[in-house]
């Protein structure tokens, strides 16, 4: 067990420099499955999203359903979801992956005998001798196999044995990478620059997570860990994976092909049945979809439309801009917000030196209303925040009145002339707000002669309530002091 857990968590890079990289015994491959933006299912015309309204953990079993999507007998798909393949190309794209233009995709019936699945197979664009939608890609180092288009099952509740068909049918665009990863930390930052690219092209779902098929192999035959959902369940499962197999090669035990779950109360894979081949799921073209072909023409128009990636962004934003990594990095986590940040940069405001209104207080005001950029009823404008911003360099307002506006901006942002008189007051009226704020709080007065430090704070923040933050701070307090030594 030691040696088994001091490769894995402290001497993998070590290791695999000293054994050489084709003799270098750990390969992990992944297959991750994302749930498509589309507002249908892929292939008929029921809800693939919860509605707007409901939390999707709360919504209720089999009310976004028909006989297409529960399989019932005698039932025939729709054309395939359009919107669908589109964000297929997008990905495929992104994935760096040749899209197969001007050949014929066939939807193939994958067989398993399982409760989730009511006809008895999936519909995907995979399988054994199928022409992949796209293939031979890489990112961020990583070769893909291949891209591919198919369906999701149902939701069995095996403590229950109920089904519900609410997700079956939605579409899914599923991702397989070749065994290039080593170590679980290099596969979770792999995912989370691939879920961060992702969100900038809106191809996958928000919220909805991705399902993630883990295949390690050391010394033997790989292992298929299934159905995956969060990076840290991730991590856990390769981690015990790694150890496990190389402490049963200290002993002797070959590794055989098989497929495992990870049971996250105990920390450990569990056997769920051997491994299957592709000829265990008969593979067969399905007479009921036609073959779908790629143009290629509309291909060269998504990739014209997509946006610049995460790494692109962080280029420009520390060379053009010459933000600090840390902050380069909050905003181009998404895109949005570094769009928003690069049209501030465009209304006059110099936004190195005044960074801290987006990467604080923007994100401040939208994450008490939980709410984001790209949310639908969100209309916040760069020239708005620009206007606020110049007002304060000015000195025209104070930072805090310009904070008490921003509060305001969700969900909708306006200009400053509309919100009426917000303009800084002159320090004699702040004089006498000071003497008013005395001598309404003559206790408190006492309290900061005796010592008591944080009655100066008090005093300075009725100062600020009373003219609505107008009055400019360290002039309040300023004042407070010198009008407090004379009574």
């Amino acid at each position: 067990m030691a040696k088994a857990k001091q490769i894995q968590i402290g001497s993998i890079e070590k290791e695999k420099k000293s054994l050489g990289e084709r003799e270098y015994p750990i390969k992990i491959g992944l297959e991750i499955h994302g749930y498509l933006d589309t507002e249908e299912k892929l292939f008929c015309m029921c809800r693939a999203k919860c509605p707007e309204n409901i939390d999707w953990r709360e919504e209720k079993d089999n009310t976004r359903i028909c006989p297409i999507c529960t399989g019932t007998p005698g039932s025939k798909p729709m054309l395939p979801n359009k919107k669908a393949v589109d964000n297929l190309i997008k990905i495929a794209l992104v994935m760096g992956c040749n899209v197969n233009c001007g050949k014929e995709l066939v939807w193939q019936r994958k067989h398993y005998d399982w409760a989730d699945l009511p006809k008895g197979y999936q519909n995907t664009i995979s399988g054994a001798h199928a022409v992949h939608p796209a293939s031979n890609g890489k990112f961020h180092g990583i070769r893909i196999t291949e891209c591919h288009l198919e369906e999701d099952p149902a939701q069995w509740n095996p403590e229950t044995g109920k089904i519900n068909y609410n997700r079956s049918g939605s579409p899914l665009i599923e991702i397989v990478t070749e065994p290039d990863f080593y170590d679980s930390e290099m596969v979770v930052e792999w995912l989370k620059n691939l879920i961060n690219s992702l969100s900038y092209i809106k191809a996958i779902k928000k919220n909805a997570g991705i399902k993630v098929d883990v295949n390690v192999s050391t010394h033997g035959e790989r292992v298929e860990i299934k159905n995956i959902n969060s990076i840290e369940k991730i991590r856990k499962a390769i981690e015990y994976e790694i150890v496990r197999q190389l402490e049963n090669h200290e002993k002797g035990i070959v590794q055989k092909r098989e497929t495992l779950a990870f049971d996250e109360r105990l920390g450990k894979t569990i056997k769920m049945r051997d491994k299957e081949g592709q000829a265990d799921y008969r593979f067969i073209p399905d007479p009921d979809l036609p073959v779908i072909v790629l143009n290629e023409k509309e291909v060269k128009k998504v990739e014209k439309e997509l946006p610049e990636m995460p790494e692109v962004k962080l280029d420009k934003l520390s060379k053009k801009y010459k933000i600090d990594s840390d902050n380069a990095e909050i905003l181009s986590r998404n895109l949005e917000l570094v769009e928003f940040f690069e049209e501030l940069s465009n209304e006059g405001v110099d936004v190195k030196k005044n960074l801290s209104w987006i990467t604080v207080e923007l994100l401040r005001v939208l994450n008490y209303n939980k709410k984001t950029l790209e949310d639908d009823d969100v209309d916040i404008k760069p020239k708005h925040l620009a206007e606020l911003i110049k007002l304060v360099v000015s000195g025209k307002i104070t930072p805090l009145k310009a904070k008490q506006v921003m509060n305001d901006f969700v969900p909708k942002s306006f200009s400053i002339k509309e919100k009426g008189d917000v303009v800084s007051i002159a320090k004699d009226a702040i004089e006498n707000i000071c003497k008013q704020v005395i001598n309404d709080n003559l206790h408190v007065v006492d309290e900061f002669k005796s010592g008591k430090e944080q009655a100066l704070n008090w005093l300075i923040g009725q100062v600020m309530r009373l003219s609505e933050r107008r009055a400019d701070y360290k002039t309040a307090k300023d004042c407070l002091i010198k009008l407090l030594k004379l009574t």
